[in-house]
């Protein structure tokens, strides 16, 4: 649909405020003045701030970006209070679609604040002799924001920190969320814009043809935001450098104070003796920034020798100063971090004056949970006027049909084999139904929430999937979605269900060297219900359930590192058409 010439943005400010933290709800009213909106041009505008009360750095996740902050949408009359629409696992739907419906994952990054890869999983290939890509045994599953053969290996030169990393050094990528001032390395807030496009059926975000939302019929709407809590939306960075001899952390985490490798301290260019400390100096070829590492003025840290023959007290400190230094090695340009502490008094506990490449620094309080808040909140809307003769016949219409999504859950014990997952939809319209599965252990990991990543079925050692509809089986023979046996059915089933609600899919994960071979994009199954605009299935009689096999429980570690899956929990999507009916004294929704 083409934009009318009588077309402008108008800016909704939120009912009850401009600013918001996690869990909280914004509430925007849309009058029935504005008459006509254009949907999927309308956006959601916000600043974000990293409110952590440390300098740590924190990163939106992978595949969600900056749509992690929306947890649920609810569309409701501003006539009659009637609630229209109403998109639970909001945040979860849009990873989703950023792995799928993204074809430029440049694009993706700079509108949606993902990763530049924007996907859940990348293929590592583990030690062998064979490096055919195609032998399973060589390849392994690893979260993005893991790199590496297991969660505990980690590195930044790798997939990890690609998104903040820059040749050489560390730059602010797409889904760092900052709290200092790189330039200064103060501290100092700094809050990232992002715009984000409503994915609501009313707004007309699905359906394969585009039209205007009738404001006015609705008599006006109201639309609440309840955003996310923290841990969905703030993922803690590592912070790990190259392979040489004076790395900063080597496959470690920065927030956690595992031991950095080295850190060196000195007066006036000395080891770590003894005595006095004024400064803390830390090389590598790939640390340059010290804001992006969290390292700022004011930084409260602690200090502690891991080596040596005297004692190991950790000593806290605080940062008074941070500056940069470069210097050329072999005619490579080598970055260094001088770190001024305040404390004059400030020894490396433990130290013999041997153990130069054994002390660590870390954050004094780094299990603390991640903050934000949201400023200057705007839902943007696109009005259109239409032509006059176009307006007559839209009023006259008595009925506005939409496409949107309603969630079912359900559990999966950790030692079940044979799981029956009923669906309890009454759609008397559905479309197709898509299915995720989340490991509880793992739902709100800090460095890659499960939440969005899911469960790949090797890793569940789910092995048959099938469909009981109005007792009727789909397909008609049960299917092994595992890599290696079925991917490719379990692919066509799910682009034929995306078809269903107007998406086209754009990437099916990455298909390099041995990424082909596994599912990168956050693992779905799905079932197609009717094809084509014009058809619908009623499922109000029909008791769908999905019936799965597992070839092992989920209680034990898996082949890749990851840990044991242990509970799971079920999520399916259920798309339908809606209807909405207006009267001159009425208005209802019919499922």
């Amino acid at each position: 649909m083409s934009v009318a010439e009588n077309s402008k943005f108008i800016a909704l400010v939120a009912d009850n405020g401009t600013e918001f933290t996690s869990e909280q709800k914004a509430i925007f009213t849309i009058h029935p003045d504005i008459g006509f909106v254009k949907g999927r041009d309308s956006y959601l505008s916000f600043d974000i701030l990293n409110t952590c009360p440390e300098s740590r750095v924190n990163l939106f996740p992978t595949t969600a970006g900056a749509s992690s902050v929306i947890d649920r949408m609810d569309i409701f009359s501003l006539a009659n209070g009637q609630l229209l629409e109403s998109l639970t696992n909001y945040n979860l739907w849009s990873s989703i679609e950023n792995q799928y419906m993204e074809e430029d994952n440049a694009h993706s990054q700079l509108k949606n604040g993902t990763d530049p890869e924007c996907r859940a999983f990348t293929c590592s290939q583990t030690a062998g002799t064979d490096t055919n890509p195609l032998n399973s045994k060589l390849n392994v599953l690893v979260e993005r924001g893991y790199t590496g053969d297991a969660r505990s290996t980690l590195d930044l030169g790798s997939e990890l920190f690609s998104q903040i990393s820059s040749g050489s050094g560390i730059v602010s990528g797409a889904n760092q969320v900052l709290d200092v001032d790189t330039e200064m390395c103060a501290k100092k807030f700094c809050a990232r814009k992002f715009c984000i496009p409503l994915k609501s059926g009313i707004f007309s975000h699905f359906g394969v043809s585009e039209k205007l939302t009738p404001i006015l019929l609705f008599g006006g709407l109201r639309v609440e935001i309840t955003f996310a809590e923290d841990k969905k939306v703030m993922t803690r960075a590592y912070v790990a450098s190259g392979a040489t001899a004076t790395s900063v952390v080597k496959g470690q985490d920065w927030g956690t104070g595992i031991p950095v490798d080295p850190v060196r301290a000195d007066t006036a260019g000395g080891g770590i003796g003894a005595q006095t400390l004024q400064m803390i100096t830390i090389t590598g070829a790939n640390i340059s920034d010290p804001a992006v590492l969290g390292i700022v003025k004011g930084a409260k840290m602690t200090l502690e020798n891991t080596g040596g023959t005297g004692t190991a007290t950790p000593q806290p400190f605080t940062v008074a100063h941070v500056h940069r230094q470069f210097s050329t090695t072999a005619g490579l340009p080598t970055a260094k971090i001088v770190i001024v502490i305040q404390e004059a008094g400030l020894t490396a506990a433990g130290g013999d004056g041997t153990q130069t490449n054994n002390c660590r620094i870390f954050f004094t309080n780094p299990t603390t949970q991640s903050t934000y808040k949201l400023k200057n909140l705007e839902l943007k809307v696109l009005q259109v006027i239409p032509p006059q003769n176009m307006m007559k016949g839209m009023i006259k219409e008595s009925q506005f049909d939409y496409v949107s999504w309603d969630c079912f859950l359900d559990n999966i014990p950790v030692s079940s084999l044979s799981h029956q997952t009923d669906i309890t939809s009454v759609a008397s319209a559905a479309k197709s139904i898509f299915t995720h599965y989340i490991s509880v252990s793992n739902e709100s990991d800090q460095h890659s929430q499960n939440y969005y990543n899911g469960q790949p079925p090797h890793r569940s050692y789910l092995d048959s999937v099938q469909y009981f509809i109005n007792n009727k089986l789909y397909p008609l023979k049960a299917y092994n979605p595992q890599a290696k046996a079925d991917k490719v059915v379990n692919m066509n089933e799910l682009v034929k269900a995306f078809k269903t609600i107007g998406k086209d899919v754009k990437r099916l994960g990455e298909c390099r060297a041995g990424n082909i071979c596994d599912y990168t994009n956050t693992y779905l199954h799905a079932r197609e219900l009717a094809r084509g605009e014009q058809f619908v299935y009623n499922l109000k009689d029909a008791e769908p359930q999905i019936r799965l096999q597992f070839s092992k429980d989920r209680s034990a570690d898996n082949a890749d590192g990851a840990g044991a899956v242990g509970n799971m929990r079920v999520i399916n999507f259920v798309f339908s058409v809606k209807t909405i009916m207006v009267n001159k004294d009425n208005l209802q929704l019919i499922l």
